[in-house]
């Protein structure tokens, strides 16, 4: 009785899986296809492909998982999200399902997300490089470069050939401040793979934060040669012009960028900056004030304005009143940009003569970053001590890649 019983119990199975299924080994076939597809770039045809096979297995956790990537990689991480929660949650043993929904909550910003699904990654395979690194970039988003080395280093450790492992160790190690070990790391990615523009982009960054702009442009310029597109590069490559006081040239590079995106208000604010300092105050206007059009919140932008209102060469640009109003305002929607808005806001009021307040300003300045080297500086260079810093919090840092995420 019992062994007839089992056996009606399977018959039943099976054809529930006929049912689900349909034709089994043309499910398969057709899986494989999307994947064939995928490999080659066919990414249309591939996403037909799985579509067509989660038609006739809809609970197929591997199909989902393929098809949330190529959603990835098509550039719509919502769709993939759908697709790889369902993933994981027909499958919860699924460990790359769970590495590629970090990923997926990584391009939509969602790090502390991200971080517990491949923390479910590396719980079920622990010897997965990707799962680490992934982890890894979602800590980089917190601005938690430490936990974001170990998580590298884990991944380098398990798999040494891979250059993207020592780029994003080396963004992470700029994030903290540790430039050379950083420029140390980018040299490795270099070495194993010198086709990639970003690798040049990022040690040129590195070494543009050392104040090495003749191999930061070298850098800038490889990376343009690789990929003549890659926008973020002539902007990197505009600010270490500046850097050499090469104002009129930055203002070419940050033109080329800005005629790629033109809708960017740290791109318009850098060239007003530019155009500042070449004395081109109405177009530095301008440029300020478009930036400010397209964010509201952009303390840069006011801040540049602040100081071109207060110290315009052309009398015609100067007035107190503006510049008071525009430093003030960068101080209010500053956020963690705070050290160097109120640096700027101690030079607005130097060159309005109220002394007292900017030696206020560029005291709050070092408080809150003693470790801001242009706030040394010019406390230097105006006979200031800063006996409190020592005792202050410790500094927020500037993520010198935020805009390259």
């Amino acid at each position: 009785m019992g062994q007839r019983k089992l056996i009606s119990v399977c018959v039943v199975l099976m054809v529930v899986l006929s049912c689900g299924l349909v034709f089994p080994e043309n499910f398969t076939e057709i899986y494989r296809s999307g994947v064939d597809f995928e490999d080659s770039g066919a990414l249309d045809d591939a996403l037909n492909r799985y579509n067509e096979a989660l038609k006739m297995a809809p609970q197929s956790a591997h199909a989902l998982a393929k098809r949330g990537e190529l959603y990835l990689r098509r550039g719509d991480p919502k769709s993939a999200l759908k697709d790889l929660q369902q993933a994981v949650r027909l499958d919860p043993a699924y460990s790359a399902a769970f590495t590629r929904l970090g990923f997926a909550y990584n391009a939509v910003n969602e790090y502390d997300k991200a971080i517990e699904a491949l923390s479910n990654a590396v719980r079920l395979e622990p010897t997965s490089s990707e799962a680490f690194n992934t982890r890894g970039f979602s800590y980089n988003g917190k601005n938690e470069y430490d936990k974001a080395i170990r998580d590298f280093d884990k991944a380098i450790l398990l798999n040494p050939g891979d250059a993207r492992y020592f780029n994003n160790r080396g963004f992470a190690l700029n994030g903290a401040g540790n430039y050379e070990k950083a420029i140390e790391d980018f040299d490795k990615a270099i070495k194993l793979d010198s086709s990639n523009s970003m690798f040049f982009n990022n040690r040129g960054v590195a070494y543009m934060r050392l104040k090495q702009f003749d191999k930061a442009i070298e850098d800038f310029n490889q990376a343009i040669d690789l990929n003549s597109k890659y926008s973020s590069a002539y902007h990197n490559k505009g600010q270490a012009l500046s850097g050499l006081g090469r104002h009129d040239k930055a203002v070419e590079e940050f033109s080329k960028v800005i005629e790629m995106n033109p809708d960017s208000p740290l791109l318009l604010k850098d060239r007003g900056t530019a155009y500042y300092k070449l004395g081109e105050y109405e177009l530095a206007k301008n440029d300020f004030e478009k930036s400010i059009e397209l964010d509201k919140r952009s303390a840069p932008a006011y801040a540049g304005l602040a100081l071109l209102y207060a110290s315009a060469k052309d009398e015609k640009f100067r007035n107190p009143q503006l510049a008071r109003r525009n430093s003030e305002k960068a101080i209010s929607v500053a956020g963690p940009l705070a050290p160097e808005i109120y640096r700027n806001h101690a030079e607005v009021m130097r060159e309005l003569n109220q002394n007292q307040e900017a030696v206020s300003a560029l005291h709050k300045a070092a408080s809150l970053d003693p470790s801001n080297k242009e706030v040394q500086e010019l406390m230097s260079k105006w006979g200031i001590t800063n006996q409190k810093v020592a005792e202050q919090k410790a500094p927020v840092k500037e993520n010198p890649f935020s805009s390259l995420w």
